[in-house]
């Protein structure tokens, strides 16, 4: 019977639907308004039926569970909810299935799936009034559940083999539908919450489903919020796709607004009050949400949205304190996940960035921004290498420069970060003899040549910063040593007329400069030595060595 009943509702609701597409207002109005009077009598029919099948069925059969297909169109019947009266047939639905949504979590997807379904199958102008007043109820629904259980955990009434369903379905809902979390008052419950059972319980979720709620939990106010937020991050990894990032979109859109105007959306009326965000919150969210995205969700689900997202990091890049510690932070994330993609997505030149870089450095004297500013300086210059348009090259005298000539001869910088400036130009250059092809900053060696030779005979300096100074002249023993042999094989071959001796086009490794007969089945130095003398031998043509530099070393010996 309940099957027979269930299937005449639905033919009946495919018909009001083929009536509702076949509907034109165009032509005689008095047509017209009988047709549209016709349908609204066999919707409000329909809707008359629904609710008797839905009130008569048992009490163990959850509604959404077993009849999503009657009780999602059933669903316009809401948009009166307020001014319907206490008793009446929506009121009454809405209770039972409030009940339900409590402790059944397929009842919380299906719920949720049938009102995202109406962004897609309704039209935006009458739907949207019917969105505003579910999402009100939502959250009316879950902050009373939430306030229910937070009371049973203060009067230590909360047992969790009579109420641990409840607290699972209510802690996935929240996670799975972060929106829900920009109602003021159920972020706060649910802060009380997730903090309380973490601290008995310590909170774990499921590896085979991702909670995008958790994300959210990284810009909360509550550090204990964010640190659970943050653990269970990255129990589930990071996030790969943009899709993955949907669920939080409206709450991004949010925060990224905020930090462009520092003003919060006006709170339509008869809506219930948002969420109060601070700046400081909202950026310690995103410094730690990029750490858990990879390159795609970040290109597609941030940048591609919020284009402006890059402009409000660099222009906070010019703050101080704490804003210029988490700006300095994302901008780093960006660089190194998406290297050369970044100047894609951004109209703002190298240039600017490094003169807002550099300038901030001497607008402030705290040395913990200094510091965090010089680790930029890398993954920024690493981000040109691909371009090859000479930036690059051009970024990087500009740097060296301003670590080697002006931080070290400004007191605007402590002694400390004079002596880590110039362990950061020295990690710059030995990049440029590491990376593939090689681009030694050789056209600039009398910037960086002295500050080698001064960091390889300062015996006092801590070994930490005096290393890089020994790792770069390892690396320029072997790449201008293996050049220098590449040069005179070539010269020998070309004065013997032999050109198919030539080492120039060598394709075997054991006919290389240093090879070596023994396989190399760990990591070594010589592994090391070896990958640095073939990438140098393979470009030696464009090679320059460092005579200024050797001079100065052989100079120092004999002092």
């Amino acid at each position: 019977m309940g099957a027979a009943r269930r299937g005449l509702l639905l033919d009946q609701w495919r018909g009001i639907q083929e009536d509702e597409e076949a509907y034109d207002d165009r032509g005689d109005p008095s047509a017209a308004n009988h047709r549209r009077r016709r349908l609204n009598q066999a919707k409000e029919q329909w809707f008359s039926h629904c609710f008797d099948f839905l009130e008569s069925l048992p009490k163990e059969e959850h509604i959404w569970c077993g009849y999503a297909d009657i009780m999602g169109p059933f669903l316009e019947m809401f948009h009166g909810y307020f001014d319907e009266q206490e008793n009446s047939l929506v009121r009454t639905i809405w209770s039972r299935i409030s009940q339900e949504l409590g402790i059944c979590t397929q009842c919380v997807c299906e719920h949720h799936q049938a009102q995202e379904s109406f962004d897609t199958e309704c039209r935006s102008g009458s739907i949207d009034p019917l969105q505003k007043v579910l999402r009100h109820l939502d959250e009316e629904r879950v902050t009373k559940h939430l306030e229910k259980i937070n009371a049973m955990i203060q009067l230590k009434e909360y047992d969790p083999s009579c109420h641990g369903a409840e607290v699972v379905c209510i802690m996935f809902e929240v996670l799975m539908y972060p929106v829900l979390l920009d109602d003021q008052s159920l972020a706060n419950q649910f802060q009380k919450f997730i903090e309380t059972i973490d601290e008995s319980y310590e909170v774990s979720l499921s590896t085979n489903q991702q909670y995008p709620g958790v994300y959210a939990l990284l810009f909360f106010k509550s550090g204990k919020a964010r640190a659970i937020g943050l653990r269970l991050s990255r129990s589930m990894g990071k996030l790969r796709k943009a899709v993955d990032l949907e669920p939080l979109q409206p709450l991004l859109q949010k925060y990224i607004n905020f930090l462009d105007a520092e003003v919060l959306p006006s709170t339509p009326e008869f809506s219930r009050p948002r969420v109060q965000l601070q700046r400081a919150d909202v950026w310690l969210g995103f410094k730690s949400l990029l750490g858990f995205l990879e390159a795609p969700a970040f290109e597609d689900g941030i940048l591609e949205k919020y284009p402006i997202f890059l402009n409000i990091v660099l222009n906070h890049v010019s703050d101080d304190g704490f804003d210029l510690s988490c700006a300095v932070s994302c901008l780093k994330a960006s660089f190194e996940m998406l290297g050369c993609k970044l100047w894609l997505r951004t109209t703002l030149s190298p240039s600017v960035i490094r003169n807002t870089l550099l300038g901030q450095c001497f607008h402030t004297r705290d040395e913990k921004s200094h510091k965090e500013i010089f680790d930029l300086f890398i993954p920024f210059l690493q981000s040109l290498e691909a371009l090859q348009d000479g930036e690059h090259e051009k970024q990087r005298r500009n740097i060296l420069y301003f670590l080697l000539h002006q931080v070290t001869r400004s007191s605007n910088f402590s002694a400390l970060m004079r002596k880590n400036a110039t362990k950061i130009a020295l990690l710059i250059v030995q990049r440029g003899y590491t990376m593939n092809p090689p681009c030694p900053a050789s056209e600039c060696a009398h910037m960086w040549g002295p500050s080698l030779i001064f960091s390889l005979n300062d015996t006092s300096l801590h070994s930490s910063l005096r290393q890089p100074a020994f790792d770069l002249i390892n690396i320029l023993i072997v790449s201008d040593a293996s050049a220098l042999i590449s040069f005179k094989l070539k010269y020998e071959s070309a004065t013997k007329g032999d050109s198919s001796n030539s080492v120039m086009f060598v394709e075997d490794e054991d006919e290389l400069p240093f090879a070596d007969d023994t396989a190399e089945k760990e990591y070594s130095c010589w592994s090391d030595f070896r990958a640095l003398n073939k990438l140098t031998f393979r470009g030696c043509k464009d090679w320059t060595c460092v005579p200024l530099l050797w001079y100065l070393l052989w100079t120092c010996q004999c002092l």
